[in-house]
């Protein structure tokens, strides 16, 4: 399978574009949540535009663990750091969850799941998933994102990722470290 590698300055492009989306939605989040990694700077971007639109929400970082290995889910899904979240959001509340990407929506689906089994009568009445990216040839959940930029069902490689990409991959894939590579890549 070929891999499609976005740039940081395309992902965040499309971060705002997500943005956009949500805010002409008319949807208000009180609360963001990015999922950490790859959702940690789209959370950003998002709760930066909503802060410029004059319209400030309260934002944490979650993680969820399931992968073991590069394209691999393990069974169980754990989610992570929402202390936070149920000690200060309420039933009449909005959530906004963001990731970068909507694969399989086995980590989306486990996160909701523990904010209901969590939070139970306090669960924000409102949460919608947002992500600039949506494969929905792998969706195994109900689940569909309420907003999404972009649709794809190739192997997507985003700008902070170089784990199980090979040296030509880096240098091909990700021309904009070019300038760094020395300290990338291993000295021969």
């Amino acid at each position: 399978m070929s891999k499609v590698y976005i740039n940081s300055s395309s992902l965040l492009q499309d971060s705002f574009r997500l943005a956009a989306k949500v805010y002409d939605d008319g949807f208000r989040p009180d609360f963001i949540i990015g999922i950490w990694r790859g959702g940690a700077p789209i959370g950003i971007a998002v709760q930066e535009y909503f802060e410029y639109k004059n319209t400030p929400t309260d934002h944490i970082a979650v993680r969820t663990s399931s992968y073991y290995g590069i394209n691999k889910q393990s069974k169980e899904i754990k989610v992570h750091g929402l202390h936070y979240l149920i000690e200060n959001a309420n039933a009449g509340d909005s959530l906004l969850i963001v990731d970068d990407v909507f694969d399989s929506g086995r980590s989306v689906d486990a996160l909701v799941k523990q904010i209901k089994q969590l939070m139970r009568l306090n669960t924000p009445k409102d949460m919608r998933i947002a992500t600039p990216w949506y494969k929905p040839a792998n969706n195994k959940t109900d689940i569909i994102p309420d907003y999404f930029v972009n649709q794809s069902n190739e192997w997507l490689v985003f700008p902070h990722e170089l784990a199980g990409l090979s040296e030509a991959e880096i240098r091909e894939g990700k021309s904009e470290l070019n300038d760094i590579m020395d300290i990338l890549l291993p000295k021969s």
